[in-house]
């Protein structure tokens, strides 16, 4: 039978420049159909990865090559992805001194009766790790075609590019090739490039990927993946159904994430001379103390690598008119990077108004904010004689920000 399978194949090969052939389906029928014959399968995925840009704790964002190596356990029940184990390392040069970091192992698990694996799951925990198998195995939606196969003696290699990741309106296209063993039609193997690699890109993913997947069980009537996620000998294990707890409706966290969110808007905060007198630097290297801005204030924190605050302060900066014709003056203060070339590209490449963008000047004033300041993203609203007469977290629209705003300004 399996002779017979085989020849079909190298016949369809044969016959490729004589017909069009459906690439996807062929995909379909010899390597997502495949997966569908096991009950459940144990899998370990080994993720090596080159990436430019690395986030640096007084520098934000610098410009160098490093590389990271993710090892991933995946655990698959009736062709869905029931939980995984994930560990990672990082590794770099910098003035000549090799730097190794290894990070502690995390897990989750999900409901596998659910129709799909969990948006939590898919977004947060491990995306990043095993992003190309689970998309491709688990979720084909994320690439859109398959564009070409090879064959290369024991592979068949199907080619296509990824599209899926779209961060702070970057689209990333990454060419993506995925090695089919010819003997069981399982991937084993995937190899990734990035197309656009500019400064602007910077930090948002890797260059080159490698992953290589090492199945280690097929259809074990007692898994290990049952044996592992047991909460009762596991409690402190993340168990997910489907939902990310902390956005779930009539979830214990996410009640607590609005509580904390009432309290901290509620709060009365104020401004110490030292930091309304410390002097704060823009990416067009403009000198500015909030003790000598005239009027209202909307003072914006943030730091690129927090998306949240990332996506408010550019919020406020593509309708920086409804505010300032309300005279208000935005100052968008980051509390965590320095200015740099790179931080200044992303920006402009999101047509965010640099102007309004300013950073600490001296690292003693970002200490002593930091410690009365430790919400992200917040945004606060200072009165003429500099008080603070609202403040706010999270991601809020203009027209909401607006709508609270108004009852200050208008008394």
């Amino acid at each position: 039978m399996k002779k017979v399978c085989l020849f079909s194949i190298i016949l369809i090969f044969a016959q490729t420049p004589f017909a069009q052939i459906n690439l996807d389906t062929i995909w379909q029928n010899f390597v997502i159909d495949n997966y569908k014959k096991y009950d459940n399968y144990f899998a370990e995925i080994v993720t090596s990865s080159t990436i430019r840009g690395k986030d640096t704790k007084d520098r934000g964002v610098i410009d160098t090559i490093y590389n990271t190596k993710d090892t991933t356990l995946i655990y698959c029940e009736n062709n869905k992805f029931v939980g995984a184990q994930s560990k990672n390392s990082i590794s770099y040069t910098e003035n000549d001194t090799n730097t190794t970091i290894n990070f502690a192992r995390k897990f989750i698990a999900i409901n596998s009766l659910q129709e799909y694996w969990g948006e939590y799951f898919n977004d947060v925990s491990i995306r990043w790790e095993t992003h190309f198998y689970t998309s491709i195995i688990g979720y084909p939606k994320f690439f859109e075609k398959i564009d070409k196969i090879s064959d290369i003696g024991d592979y068949f290699v199907f080619e296509c590019i990824d599209s899926s990741m779209n961060i702070n309106d970057i689209q990333m296209y990454e060419d993506v090739k995925m090695y089919v063993n010819k003997e069981n039609y399982l991937l084993e193997r995937i190899t990734t490039k990035r197309q656009n690699n500019t400064i602007a890109e910077l930090s948002l993913g890797a260059i080159e990927r490698e992953i290589v997947i090492n199945y280690l069980e097929f259809n074990r009537p007692n898994s290990i993946y049952k044996a592992i996620f047991n909460i009762g000998t596991y409690p402190d294990f993340l168990i997910v159904k489907n939902d990310n707890p902390y956005t779930a409706k009539n979830n214990k966290n996410s009640t607590k994430k609005e509580q904390q969110k009432a309290k901290f808007e509620e709060s009365k905060i104020t401004l110490n001379k030292k930091i309304l007198d410390c002097e704060i630097v823009s990416l067009e290297n403009n000198f500015l103390k909030l003790n000598d801005v005239a009027g209202w204030i909307l003072l914006d924190i943030w730091y690129q690598s927090c998306f949240p605050c990332f996506e408010m302060m550019k919020e406020v900066s593509l309708n920086q008119q409804e505010f300032k014709k309300r005279g208000i003056t935005i100052v968008s203060l980051n509390s965590y990077e320095q200015p740099s070339e790179y931080l200044k590209a992303f920006c402009e490449k999101q047509k965010i108004n640099i102007s309004d963008l300013y950073f600490f000047k001296n690292p003693e004033d970002l200490t002593t904010f930091r410690k009365q300041f430790k919400v992200f993203p917040s945004i606060f609203l200072i009165s003429p004689d500099k008080k603070v007469v609202w403040q706010t977290t999270g991601r809020r629209s203009t027209t909401e920000l607006l709508k609270e705003i108004d009852k200050f300004i208008k008394k």
